[in-house]
């Protein structure tokens, strides 16, 4: 097993155990140290502050627990993020799966600023980032809960380049108590300012 490149987190709160135990199973063999944390209701945008604040590595993840990740994808990244210096964040394709773990198929999704800025499923297969511009921006977050990952990777983003890998790195479960569901359509507000602090 080669050395860890990447400080992944993962909030639990109410997820099914056998959800979670598939997540952490996936990850095996992946080049990540994994950091578990207990998530904070209605506050994602705080766990994931205490979440990127675990660890010392140069790049950074999350993983939800009731997902599944290809472990080959995080070296993919780590690699493409190590060619391009310049750039700030990596992230793949995902394949949807329905609430019992069967494939409906994959979402290829080739980066384009114009529908980040407007869809928050856009940037988000597996994603990398620089630890260098993340830290930076989790104060801006903090308050959030849905759409804090959609707005973390958008001012992050703001801060370098943004690679696409064609491959499929996350499996993303289909079901009715995912958090974009259950919010209300007002919880994000305004985008907070892109300026760089």
């Amino acid at each position: 097993m080669s050395p860890p490149r990447i400080d992944v987190h993962i909030l639990t709160l109410d997820d099914p155990t056998e959800w979670r135990e598939a997540c952490i199973a996936s990850l095996a063999g992946a080049p990540i140290r994994l950091h578990r944390l207990p998530g904070i209701r209605e506050r994602v945008g705080q766990a994931r502050a205490a979440g990127f604040a675990r660890g010392t590595l140069p790049l950074v993840s999350f993983v939800d627990p009731d997902d599944r990740y290809e472990a080959g994808a995080f070296a993919s990244l780590a690699d493409a993020l190590d060619a391009y210096p310049s750039a700030v964040l990596a992230y793949t394709d995902e394949a949807l799966m329905d609430e019992d773990g069967r494939p409906l198929g994959v979402r290829r999704l080739a980066y384009s600023a114009f529908q980040h800025a407007h869809s928050a499923s856009h940037v988000h297969g597996l994603i990398v980032m620089r630890r260098s511009a993340v830290e930076p921006v989790l104060t801006r977050i903090a308050d959030l809960d849905a759409g804090a990952d959609w707005w973390l990777t958008r001012l992050v983003a703001r801060r370098g380049g943004v690679l696409h890998l064609p491959l499929v790195g996350r499996h993303w479960r289909q079901h009715p108590n995912q958090r974009h569901r259950r919010a209300r359509s007002t919880a994000l507000g305004p985008l907070p300012s892109l300026s760089t602090p």
